[in-house]
C-alpha cells in the first residue's frame, strides 16, 4: 500500500484543531473554563494595564440594583444576568419606547421600565434582531463582524467591553448620521432660479475666528452662498486686517465688520456679548467658528463637517434656507456624529460635570422653564455652529450679559458659561419659543469625510468587475457647450481629445487609433492623448513621456507630445477642455462622460464590447456606454458595428479597416508553401475563438490532410496537441508579419465579434482566409474575399481542408481578397472620419446659445516681463489670448524698453495692455511686483517672454488650485522643451518636472507651525518654484510681495509665503514650452550663480571640490546614457556635446567655491 503524504497526514487534526479552537473560544466567550476568583484577578489586571479607559460606564442607579436583585435565577440563566447586570452600566443606551416598537404587542406590554427591557434584550431580544435603540443595531453587528455571530456572544456585551476599544462599530459614522438627520439630502436648484423670498432675506454671518489660519477655508464656503450677505467676525487684535482683506474679497459681502474681543467666553461671549445688537437686524443668522478639538477624537474633522452641511454648496443652502422659512422651525445644525451622540447620551445633555447645568439655571428659573433639570434630554446645537431666526435667541440677548460674566479662557473643555449657552441656545428654541430644532445632512455629497470614510467602507468588499470597479466613481455630467467665454467657431482646426486604455507594444486596436490621429493632425487639428491606466489612488493627471516614447517607437511617430496620465478622480475631469472628445473602449467610456467641457463627444468603436464576457454585471454595464442618452457619436470600425449603434439609438459611420500597402503586399521574391497555415492566436482575447481554432486543426487532420503549422499573434504557446510540424513564431513585428503571410497556404483567424486587421492584412499580401460565418463577419467581409464557415470544428476543417486542396478556390478566393484590399489606405477610411468629426461638431455648435460671458469678471492678469522678445512674443501672447476660461481675462505686457519691434506684431485685442519701463528698471522680483500692484485680476499669472503654453487648457489648470484652496498663495506648472530642441533637454525636463516635482507635489505644500520660524530648514522640493510659469493670489502678494533681488526671487518667495502660513501647489497639468539650450560660457556662468545664490540666500554649500565636480560629470554622463538607452536617436556627438557641458557646469561650481564670480541675473 503507497504510504500517504505528510501533508495529507496533517488533514484530519487540522480539521479538530480547528473545531477545538472554535469551541474552546465559545467557552471563553461565555467564562466557562477558568475560574471567577482567577477570572476577576486577570480582568482587573488587564484593566490596570489597558492604555485606553472605559469612560463610556456608569454607575448602576438604584433602581436598575433593585430591578436585578429581583430577577428569578431559575428563569433568568447565569450568562443571561451577567449580561444584564454588564448593560446596565450602559442603560443610557437603551430607548424603551424605541425598543417596544419593535415587539408585538403582547411582547411590548410585558415591558414597562428600563429593567425589563434589559431583561427582554439580554435573553432574547438580541437574538431576534432587536435594537435596544438608534445607537446600536444588533443584526448589523453580527454582518460586519461574522465571528461575534458565531461565539454567540451578546453583541451589545461585547461592544461595550471590547469592541469599542477595538474599534467594532455597529454603525458608521455615515450610515449613523444619515439615519438620524432629519434633513438627509439636498435639493438641486440652479442658483439663477433662487426662490425670491430666500434671496428677500436678509442674512449676517457671525464668525469667530480664532484660528486665522482656517479663514481663507470658511471664506471659500461663504462664497458658495448665492445672496448677498453681511458678515461679522471676532477676532484678536493682530489678525483684523488680514481677515478684513480676505473677506472684503467675497463678491456676495455686503459689509464685513471685523472686531476685537479679548479671549474670553470662547467663541460664545464675542456672538452673545459683542455682537449682541447687530444680530437682531436679520432674518436669518449664520453663525460658525473656526474650530480645533485636539482633544476629543470624536470631534475630528467636525469643522468642515458643519460647513459641508450648513453651506457646503449652493444646494446645501438652499436646502437649508427652505426648511428654515417654515413657521415651525428655528434652528438648523449639522447632525452629530456616533460616537458624539454616544457621548452625549452617557454624560446627560448637560455635559458630564454640573458645571453647565449650575450655570444655566439662573436664565432657566428666569424663563419659567421649571422642568428642566439636571437629568433632562433635549436637543441642542453640539459644537455652536447653525442656522438660525435671530428671535430664539432673544431670551438670552435680554439676559444682558457682559464679558465679565464669562470666565478667563485656560483650556477648559466644559463646565463654563459659554457650554452652558449652547445648551440653553436649544432650550430658548424648543421649550421657551416651542420652535423646532433640525439637524442636517445634506451636504455629504461634497465632503471629504464622507468620500474618505466611503472608500475605507467600499474597501470591505472590494468588488472585481473586469476592472469596472476602478472608474464606476466618474459621475456622468450633461455637455456644457457654453461654458467658456469664447468657443471655438472653426471645425477647420479642431482641439481633438482621446482618451484610451493602457497600452503596450503590438496591440493592433491601438495602432488604428494612432494612425487616426496621425491623419487628423496632417490635416490640421490638435491631438491629446489621455491614457487610462484604471490606478487606483487619487493621483492628479500629468504628462507621461513613457506613453509618448512607446506611441514613437513602436506604433507610429505623432506629432503631439501631449500624451497624459489621466487622474483618477472626477476633479481631474474638470480640468480638461477642448473641442471633442473621444472615448476608445467601455472603459473610457465612464471618464469621458465625466467631461462635461466639450461641444460633442464621440466613441470610437472597434468591437461589440458585451459579447466580451458572460452575461452579468460587466454586460449589463457595458452595454449602457452605448445608450443614446449619452450623446454620443459612433466612429466604428465595420458596417456591423455600425449597425449596432444605430440600433442604440446613436448617429454613426463606419470606416473600412485599411492595410498598410507598403508593408502588406504580395511577394513575386518569397516562395509560397503549398500546406502550411498561419493560425492566429490570442488565449488573452477569447473572442479569438483559439479553443474553436484548436479543435478544427486537429478535425483537420482527421481529414488525412498533411499540413504544417505556424503560430502567431502570442509568445510561449504550449503543445497545441496536433501531430504535425508545428512553429511558435510568437508576437511579430509588422515587416515579420507581411513575410509571414507571403509564404503561408491558408490564414486561419476566427472572430467571435468584429473582425480585426489580421484578415485584410492577409488578403493584402495573397493570403486567403477562413472565417467563421456570422453576422458580423457576413456584414464586414465583401462577397467571396474569404472562406467562412459554420463555427463548428468540422466545418472549420472542411474549409481549411477545400482551400489546401483545391488550387482553383485557392486562386479565387485570393484574387477576391486581392483586389477588396487593393484601394484600402488607411488616409481614405480616416477622410471619413474625420469629415464625420467636422460635421457633428458643426451641428452642436450650430444653436448658438452661448453667452456673452466678455463684461464678466475680470479673474486673471497674465503679466509678461519683456525685452527683444522677437518672433516668439506674438506666438505666445495669441497662445494666451486663446485661452480656455469661463471668466475674462487680460496681458499686460511690461517692456523693458524692446528695440527689436517684437510689440509691433501683437494682435490687436483690447485684453492686451503694454506698460513700459526702462530697461534700468528692470528686476525679477521688482518688475513681477510693478505687474501685479498694476494687474486688475483676482490671479496674476506669470510668463517669459519665451514660455509658451502648451494647449489651451494651460491658464484653466493653473489658476485651478488657488480656486479650489484660498489657502494656497502660489502655483507653478510644467516646463517641457521647445520644439526641436535636443532630445536630451526634454528628458531632463521630464525627470525633474514629472518625476521628483510632481511625487513631491501632489498635494499642495505647507508647513507645520514648528517649521515656519525664520531659521528652521525647508527641504529643496519644498521651496522649488518656477514664476517662468507661475500664477499666484493677489491678496496673498499684498502680505508677501516678491523679493527684489536679480537672481532666485521665486524660491525666496515660495520660502517666504510657506513661513507667512500660506500653502504652494504644482500644477501638473499647465504646461508651458520654456527651454534653453546654453553654449559652454552660459553654462559656467549659470552654474556659477547658482552656487553663490544657494551660499548667500539659502545658506547651503553646492559641490566645489574637484573630487564633488568630477562625481558631478560623472552622474550626469550616466543619466545622458541611460536616456540614450530610452531614446536610441541620441546621437553620439551630442552625447560629447553634454559632457562639455557637464564640465562647464562643474567648472562654474568649482569657480564659486574658490571665491570666483557672484550672482548675476
Amino acid at each position: 500500500m503507497a504510504k500517504a503524504s505528510k501533508k495529507n497526514q496533517f488533514k484530519p487534526s487540522i480539521a479538530s484543531g480547528r473545531q477545538l479552537l472554535r469551541s474552546t473560544a465559545r467557552r471563553l466567550s461565555k467564562q466557562r473554563i477558568i475560574p471567577g476568583f482567577i477570572r476577576q484577578r486577570l480582568q482587573r489586571t488587564s484593566n490596570q494595564d489597558s492604555q485606553i479607559p472605559d469612560n463610556r460606564r456608569q454607575k448602576i442607579s438604584p433602581e436598575l440594583q433593585a430591578y436585578i436583585q429581583g430577577i428569578d435565577e431559575n428563569q433568568v440563566r447565569k450568562t443571561e444576568r451577567r449580561a444584564i447586570r454588564e448593560l446596565a452600566h450602559y442603560a443610557y443606551a437603551f430607548d424603551i419606547d424605541f425598543y417596544k416598537n419593535q415587539l408585538t404587542r403582547e411582547e411590548s406590554e410585558k415591558i414597562n421600565n428600563l429593567g425589563s427591557c434589559l431583561q427582554h434584550y439580554c435573553t432574547s431580544g438580541w437574538k431576534l434582531g432587536i435594537d435596544p435603540s438608534n445607537l446600536f443595531e444588533t443584526n448589523n453587528y453580527f454582518s460586519k463582524y461574522p465571528d461575534i455571530k458565531e461565539s454567540e456572544i451578546n453583541p451589545m456585551v461585547h461592544f461595550f467591553k471590547f469592541g469599542i476599544r477595538e474599534g467594532r462599530h455597529s454603525m458608521d459614522d455615515i450610515h449613523f448620521m444619515r439615519k438620524t438627520a432629519h434633513i438627509k439630502k439636498a435639493s438641486s436648484v440652479d442658483a439663477l432660479k433662487l426662490d425670491p423670498s430666500i434671496k428677500e432675506k436678509r442674512i449676517g454671518v457671525f464668525l469667530h475666528i480664532f484660528y486665522p489660519e482656517l479663514a481663507p477655508t470658511i471664506a471659500g464656503y461663504l462664497e458658495k452662498i448665492p445672496t448677498n450677505i453681511d458678515i461679522y467676525i471676532s477676532t484678536n487684535q493682530d489678525s483684523v486686517i488680514r481677515l478684513k482683506e480676505i473677506f472684503d474679497g467675497l463678491d456676495n459681502s455686503k459689509k464685513v465688520h471685523v472686531k476685537s474681543f479679548p479671549n474670553i467666553g470662547r467663541d460664545v461671549a464675542p456672538f452673545i456679548v459683542g455682537f449682541k445688537e447687530e444680530i437682531t437686524q436679520y432674518d436669518f443668522v449664520l453663525k460658525l467658528h473656526s474650530k480645533k478639538s485636539p482633544h476629543s477624537n470624536a470631534l475630528s474633522g467636525w469643522f468642515e463637517h458643519c460647513l459641508d452641511n450648513l453651506i457646503g454648496s449652493i444646494d446645501v443652502f438652499y436646502t437649508n434656507m427652505q426648511e428654515l422659512s417654515k413657521d415651525d422651525v428655528a434652528i438648523i445644525y449639522p447632525v452629530e456624529n456616533y460616537a458624539l451622540s454616544l457621548g452625549i447620551k452617557h454624560d446627560s445633555c448637560w455635559g458630564h460635570e454640573d458645571g453647565n447645568y449650575d450655570k444655566a439655571k439662573p436664565l432657566l428659573n428666569k424663563l419659567g422653564l421649571h422642568q428642566i433639570d439636571r437629568n433632562s434630554e433635549f436637543i441642542f446645537p453640539t459644537g455652536n455652529m447653525f442656522w438660525c431666526k435671530p428671535t430664539v435667541l432673544k431670551p438670552i440677548l435680554d439676559w444682558d450679559l457682559t464679558f465679565e460674566d464669562f470666565g478667563n479662557e485656560v483650556g477648559q473643555i466644559d463646565g463654563t458659561l459659554a457650554h452652558s449657552i449652547e445648551r440653553l441656545i436649544g432650550l430658548c428654541c424648543t421649550d421657551y419659543s416651542h420652535k423646532g430644532i433640525i439637524t442636517s445632512y445634506c451636504g455629504y455629497k461634497d465632503s471629504k469625510q464622507y468620500q474618505s470614510d466611503k472608500q475605507i467602507i467600499e474597501g470591505r468588499n472590494k468588488l472585481q468587475i473586469n476592472g469596472f470597479e476602478k472608474v464606476i466613481q466618474f459621475k456622468e455630467k450633461s455637455l456644457d457647450r457654453n461654458w467658456k467665454n469664447r468657443p471655438n467657431a472653426s471645425s477647420n482646426k479642431l482641439q481633438i481629445h482621446w482618451v484610451i486604455p493602457n497600452f503596450t507594444p503590438g496591440l493592433g486596436g491601438h495602432m488604428t487609433i494612432f494612425r487616426t490621429i496621425n491623419f487628423l493632425e496632417r490635416c490640421g487639428h490638435d491631438c491629446i492623448i489621455w491614457v487610462h491606466s484604471e490606478i487606483k489612488g487619487e493621483k492628479p493627471s500629468r504628462l507621461s513621456s513613457l506613453h509618448k516614447r512607446i506611441i514613437d517607437q513602436y506604433f507610429i511617430k505623432l506629432k503631439t507630445d501631449q500624451v497624459y496620465m489621466l487622474g483618477n478622480t472626477n476633479e481631474d475631469l474638470e480640468r480638461v477642455s477642448g473641442d471633442v472628445v473621444i472615448a476608445t473602449d467601455r472603459m473610457s467610456a465612464y471618464p469621458v462622460l465625466g467631461m462635461r467641457k466639450f461641444s460633442k463627444r464621440f466613441y470610437f468603436v472597434q468591437d461589440y464590447e458585451p459579447f466580451f464576457f458572460a452575461k452579468g454585471t460587466s454586460t449589463i454595464l457595458t452595454e449602457q456606454t452605448y445608450a443614446s442618452n449619452h450623446e454620443f457619436a459612433c466612429i466604428c470600425a465595420s458596417p456591423w458595428l455600425k449597425n449596432m449603434m444605430i440600433e442604440q439609438g446613436n448617429p454613426a459611420i463606419s470606416f473600412p479597416l485599411a492595410v498598410d500597402s507598403n508593408t502588406y503586399y504580395q511577394s513575386k521574391i518569397n516562395k509560397r508553401s503549398e500546406n502550411t497555415i498561419a493560425f492566429y492566436v490570442r488565449r488573452s482575447t477569447p473572442r479569438r475563438l483559439y479553443q474553436l481554432g484548436l479543435l478544427a486543426l486537429r478535425s483537420l487532420f482527421d481529414l488525412g490532410d498533411s499540413f504544417e503549422i505556424v503560430t502567431f499573434g502570442e509568445d510561449d504557446l504550449p503543445d497545441l496537441g496536433i501531430p504535425v510540424k508545428i512553429t511558435h513564431a510568437g508576437i511579430l513585428n509588422a515587416e515579420s508579419l507581411s513575410k509571414l503571410y507571403q509564404i503561408c497556404t491558408v490564414g486561419l483567424v476566427l472572430s467571435g465579434t468584429n473582425y480585426s486587421l489580421v484578415p485584410n492584412e492577409m488578403m493584402a499580401c495573397g493570403l486567403p482566409v477562413v472565417d467563421i460565418d456570422a453576422i458580423h463577419t457576413r456584414i464586414s467581409y465583401k462577397p467571396n474575399t474569404a472562406v467562412l464557415a459554420q463555427p463548428n470544428p468540422g466545418a472549420l476543417a472542411a474549409a481549411l481542408s477545400q482551400l489546401l486542396n483545391n488550387d482553383s478556390l485557392r486562386e479565387q478566393v485570393t484574387k477576391a481578397g486581392l483586389f477588396a484590399t487593393k484601394n484600402l489606405t488607411w488616409d481614405q477610411s480616416n477622410s471619413i472620419v474625420e469629415n464625420f468629426i467636422r460635421k457633428q461638431f458643426e451641428a452642436a455648435s450650430a444653436p448658438n446659445h452661448h453667452q456673452n460671458l466678455l463684461n464678466s469678471n475680470l479673474i486673471v492678469t497674465i503679466v509678461i516681463p519683456v525685452y527683444n522678445g522677437g518672433d516668439l512674443l506674438s506666438r505666445v501672447v495669441e497662445t494666451c489670448l486663446q485661452q480656455d476660461l469661463d471668466a475674462e481675462l487680460e496681458i499686460l505686457i511690461i517692456d523693458s524698453s524692446s528695440t527689436d519691434g517684437c510689440l509691433d506684431d501683437l494682435p490687436e485685442d483690447d485684453r492686451i495692455r503694454i506698460h513700459r519701463i526702462a530697461k534700468s528698471e528692470f528686476g525679477h522680483g521688482r518688475t513681477r511686483n510693478l505687474g501685479v500692484s498694476l494687474a486688475r485680476g483676482e490671479f496674476i499669472a506669470f510668463l517669459t517672454q519665451d514660455a509658451m503654453p502648451a494647449n489651451k487648457m494651460w491658464l484653466m489648470n493653473l489658476i485651478a488650485p488657488l480656486q479650489d484652496d484660498r489657502e494656497v498663495a502660489g502655483v507653478f506648472g510644467c516646463h517641457i522643451a521647445h520644439e526641436g530642441h535636443n532630445p536630451l533637454t526634454s528628458y531632463d525636463l521630464d525627470q525633474h518636472f514629472n518625476r521628483w516635482i510632481f511625487r513631491s507635489h501632489r498635494k499642495p505644500i505647507e508647513l507645520d507651525e514648528s517649521r515656519k520660524k525664520p531659521d528652521a530648514p525647508i527641504s529643496n522640493h519644498e521651496r522649488f518654484y518656477s514664476d517662468n510659469n507661475s500664477c499666484l493670489r493677489k491678496t496673498a502678494w499684498e502680505q508677501v510681495q516678491m523679493p527684489e533681488v536679480i537672481y532666485g526671487e521665486d524660491q525666496l518667495w515660495a520660502m517666504a509665503i510657506l513661513r507667512h502660513g500660506f500653502k504652494k501647489a504644482y500644477a501638473s497639468t499647465a504646461i508651458v514650452r520654456h527651454s534653453h539650450e546654453y553654449n559652454f560660457r552660459e553654462t559656467l556662468i549659470r552654474a556659477n550663480t547658482e552656487w553663490h545664490f544657494y551660499q548667500q540666500h539659502l545658506g547651503e554649500h553646492l559641490p566645489s571640490t574637484k573630487k564633488e565636480v568630477r562625481s558631478m560629470i560623472e552622474t550626469g554622463c550616466i543619466n545622458d546614457k541611460k536616456a540614450q538607452e530610452l531614446y536610441p536617436e541620441i546621437a553620439e556627438d551630442q552625447l560629447i556635446a553634454r559632457r562639455k557641458l557637464h564640465f562647464a557646469r562643474a567648472c562654474g561650481y568649482y569657480f564659486a567655491g574658490k571665491g570666483i564670480g557672484c550672482i548675476r541675473p
